[in-house]
């Protein structure tokens, strides 16, 4: 198996990037309820650029891989209403930063996380077991989930919770920790 495509843990120079980004999202998202393209059209060229440097021309490869297992299930994710665009891109931009395992891990990690913050935030609400009864009797019907009646759309400021799974995934790639446990 390629060294480009391995579950290795990737350089100093990716991990200070993928930081930087997720970070710099993180804190628009959380002031601001946006993620800029200013940061992630330009994480996606450097991101290009970083693979190609260390990699050559199989870190186009690795880029476009990553670029494609990043971007394509949050638009998906977008598409059900469930991410904002500015999520997606900053998925395709990890993807070309770290490359696909990388970015399929951070996704996954993102979606768990999110998962357990949603359901902290409706439990806080005090909507947690109507809104998850209303959910299911909709997937019952074959319908999309839509809030209870009288309940606003619960919001999430999924940059943070990207930023936070990003620096999971760091960790992990390092120490291997989840790679253990499978």
């Amino acid at each position: 198996m390629s060294g480009v495509m391995a579950s290795s843990p990737v350089s100093t120079l990716q991990a200070a990037l993928l930081l930087l980004v997720t970070i710099l999202s993180a804190g628009t998202d959380l002031w601001k309820g946006r993620i800029y393209n200013a940061v992630t059209y330009p994480a996606i060229v450097a991101g290009f650029a970083v693979q190609l440097y260390l990699h050559g021309s199989s870190g186009l490869s690795a880029a476009t891989t990553g670029f494609a297992v990043g971007f394509f299930p949050a638009l998906l994710l977008f598409a059900a209403g469930g991410l904002g665009g500015g999520d997606v891109k900053l998925m395709g931009a990890i993807g070309t930063i770290v490359g696909a395992i990388p970015a399929t891990e951070t996704l996954v990690i993102a979606c768990l996380f999110g998962c357990v913050a949603a359901l902290g935030k409706l439990a806080w609400r005090g909507t947690l077991f109507r809104t998850m009864f209303s959910s299911l009797w909709s997937l019952v019907r074959f319908r999309m989930p839509t809030p209870p009646k009288g309940m606003e759309r619960l919001e999430l400021r999924f940059g943070a919770v990207i930023c936070i799974a990003a620096l999971a995934t760091l960790w992990d790639l390092e120490a291997g920790a989840l790679a253990r446990l499978l």
